[in-house]
């Protein structure tokens, strides 16, 4: 068989930077196997492939290129722009189904939101303990909590004081695996409050246990950091604008929009454009595959 395969940028400021996703919009039939594949060929951090679904209106699945993902805000904000510009929609709200559960995407002219799920907290963690395992000077760390919170990737969040001392990080890829493997999170994510273009937070996102050293823009790790810093922060923002990928030269910008009641966070909503970078008519996935194809 073959398909159309669209490789596009989410997030991205203006025409430039973002996060690349491999898209793949008709992926009935294709099998575990395939899909993976793909991925791989592609070698962008995500490939979304779209499905139908018998309890929301499309399945959305992601692969890196070594496995299966449970959601990937990237690259289903990149799915659903590029819908809206191939005329594929004729509404402004769709639910997908996707391995964290069901979830909503509102799409507009000129942007897409998806929800995130609710935020979870754990114990924050010690700081010269963290720094100790990083092997970083714990004097570079603020005063806000090391802490990991999921909006559906379990991430530690981390903030330092200064952008310069964001962008001279060099922490090994050994010691984030393994300080994520002790307290079960996937991901590092390192912020600082001075940012390059007017973003509330400037960011590096490190995902190793996924395959991901760095990430240049991430809709999930947005979404949480904006929980978090609600948490500890400033309680009264709900509006958040995150610039990331400045270090990769892939700049970034993510929006996400809390909705609270009664000083509770009810919803979380990422946001972002995206630009397209070329389409493949005609990809060929292998057929040496031995798994059922997934429907």
């Amino acid at each position: 068989m073959s398909l159309t395969l669209y490789r596009v940028s989410a997030f991205p400021r203006g025409n430039f930077g973002g996060n690349e996703a491999g898209v793949v919009l008709d992926a009935q039939g294709l099998s575990d196997t395939q899909m993976l594949e793909i991925a791989r060929r592609v070698n962008f951090s995500e490939t979304a492939f779209v499905l139908p679904s018998d309890t929301a209106d499309y399945r959305l699945r992601y692969f890196s290129p070594t496995l299966e993902v449970p959601l990937c805000g990237h690259a289903t904000i990149a799915t659903f722009n590029l819908m809206r510009n191939l005329d594929m929609l004729n509404k402004d709200h769709y639910t997908i189904e996707t391995r964290k559960g069901i979830l909503d995407v509102h799409v507009r002219e000129g942007n897409v939101t998806m929800q995130m799920k609710k935020p979870t907290y754990d114990e924050p963690l010690d700081k010269a303990d963290v720094a100790a395992h990083l092997g970083i000077d714990p004097s570079i760390i603020n005063d806000l909590p090391i802490q990991v919170v999921s909006t559906g990737i379990r991430e530690i969040f981390m903030g330092v004081h200064s952008r310069i001392a964001l962008e001279n990080l060099n922490v090994s890829t050994e010691k984030i695996v393994s300080l994520c493997e002790r307290v079960n999170a996937e991901g590092l994510y390192i912020y600082t409050f001075e940012s390059v273009e007017g973003g509330d937070a400037h960011g590096r996102n490190f995902i190793p246990m996924v395959g991901i050293v760095e990430e240049s823009a991430t809709g999930t790790a947005s979404g949480a950091l904006a929980c978090y810093l609600n948490a500890h922060h400033d309680a009264d923002m709900t509006s958040y604008v995150f610039e990331q990928g400045y270090t990769m030269y892939k700049p970034s910008r993510i929006t996400v929009q809390l909705h609270k009641e009664a000083g509770r966070i009810t919803g979380v909503y990422v946001g972002g454009t995206m630009r397209l970078i070329d389409k493949i008519v005609g990809f060929m996935p292998s057929d040496q595959d031995d798994t059922q194809p997934t429907a």
